[in-house]
Formats: C-alpha cells, sequence, structure tokens
C-alpha cells in the first residue's frame, strides 16, 4: 500500500508539474501576443497618429467618459445595468463629441499620451513628480488644441515610438532595463516624427495647389466675362454711332 502511495503521490507531482507548464507557457504566449499587438499599435499611431488623431481622440474620449460615468454612478449610488447605462452613455457622448469638437479628443489624446511618455521616464513615485507630470500634459495638450499638426505629430510619434520600443524590449527578453525600451522608442519615434511632417507637408502642397489652380480657374472666368463685357459695349458704341 505504501508503494502505491508512493506512486501515486509521484504521478500527481507530475500531473501538477505539467500543468504548471502548460499555464507558463499559455501564459508566455499572452505576454508574446501582447507584446507583439503593442508593436503593432505604437508602430499606427507613431506614423500615422495625425491621420488617426480623429479616431484616436473619439476613443480616447469614451474612456474618459466612461471613467466620469463611472464617478458619477457611484456619487449617485447606481448599481447593477443602472450603472453601467450611465457609464456607457456618458462614454459615447463624450465620443461623440470628441469626434465631431475634434479639437475636445485632441486634448485628450495629448494629454494622456504626454502624461504616459512623461511617467515613462520620470518614473514618479511621489506627488511632487506626478503633479509635474500632470501639469507639462496639460500645457502641452492645451498647446495641441492650439497648433493641432505640429503638436499632434510630435506627440503621436514620441508616445508611439516609446509604446512599440518597450515591448520590442520586452520580446527580445530586455524589458527589465526600461531605457533600453525607451532608447529604441527615440529611434523609431524621430523616424515616425520625420515621415508624418513628410507627408503632413505633401498633403499641404496639394491643398496649395488645388486652391492656386482654382484661384487660376476663377481669374480666367473673371477675365473671359470682363472680355466679353468689352465687346459688348464696343458692339453698343458701334449701334450708338451708326
Amino acid at each position: 500500500m505504501e508503494q502505491l502511495s508512493g506512486i501515486q503521490e509521484q504521478l500527481n507531482q507530475i500531473v501538477e508539474g505539467q500543468q504548471l507548464n502548460v499555464f507558463a507557457e499559455g501564459g508566455a504566449a499572452v505576454g508574446v501576443g501582447a507584446a507583439a499587438a503593442g508593436i503593432v499599435v505604437g508602430l499606427l499611431i507613431c506614423f500615422f497618429g495625425l491621420k488617426l488623431v480623429k479616431f484616436l481622440g473619439a476613443l480616447v474620449g469614451f474612456f474618459v467618459g466612461a471613467l466620469i460615468g463611472a464617478v458619477i454612478a457611484l456619487v449617485a449610488g447606481l448599481d447593477g445595468l443602472a450603472f453601467a447605462g450611465v457609464v456607457v452613455a456618458a462614454g459615447v457622448i463624450l465620443a461623440v463629441l470628441s469626434w465631431f469638437l475634434y479639437r475636445i479628443g485632441v486634448f485628450f489624446l495629448v494629454f494622456l499620451q504626454v502624461l504616459g511618455i512623461a511617467s515613462s521616464i520620470l518614473q514618479p513615485q511621489s506627488v511632487v513628480l506626478t503633479g509635474v507630470c500632470a501639469v507639462a500634459a496639460l500645457v502641452v495638450a492645451i498647446l495641441a488644441v492650439i497648433y493641432v499638426e505640429p503638436f499632434v505629430i510630435i506627440v503621436t510619434g514620441l508616445s508611439g515610438g516609446v509604446t512599440a520600443g518597450t515591448n520590442i524590449a520586452v520580446l527580445a527578453g530586455l524589458g527589465e532595463n526600461v531605457w533600453i525600451g525607451i532608447g529604441i522608442g527615440a529611434v523609431i519615434a524621430v523616424i515616425g516624427i520625420i515621415v508624418q511632417f513628410m507627408m503632413h507637408s505633401r498633403r499641404v502642397g496639394k491643398k496649395e495647389k488645388n486652391f492656386s489652380e482654382q484661384v487660376k480657374e476663377q481669374d480666367s472666368m473673371e477675365s473671359e466675362v470682363e472680355k466679353m463685357r468689352h465687346l459688348l459695349d464696343d458692339d453698343e458704341d458701334d449701334d450708338l454711332q451708326d
């Protein structure tokens, strides 16, 4: 019986070890998938932040609105479906406002991204540093509302680059050193910012070209009308002389 008990214990240990291995492998696969998704999202934001600004602003607006709705629901003492309804409704309302009044979305987007970048670099562990990060994010967000394109390009380039860089470092097994990920992200961010400014300048050039063509066409039409008016005036003068 003792031998059977010993064999049973060994079997249980083997089974438990296999289960632990399965869970460890599953956790590692989830971690790799999350890091890969972070790289893809980071690169999209880094290289196409200005083009995606309305979508990103609406998405951030939804989460900010949902947070505000959760606070309101908690203060009102709601729970269950009423709580969920207030949260979703507040999120949808702020998302719609951020889409159509996209400067609101720009404010929230830039604020949260600058706050994330500053927190990654400073690693605040005190109220003072946290306040510094929040104030810096607020100032940059206000400037972004006034000067949308340059600030959105720079901030999304930095945020997306840092996100991609830190996840690349994690996949490479270098995630313990935060500065390695930030360094990789800085290189990606510089490239992304340059690409975004190039695409933006090309877009502005096309708009200016179309506007100049419209102006030329309008001037041409006005000159033709002026010519016709002169011809009619000449005809009238000839008729009077006759």
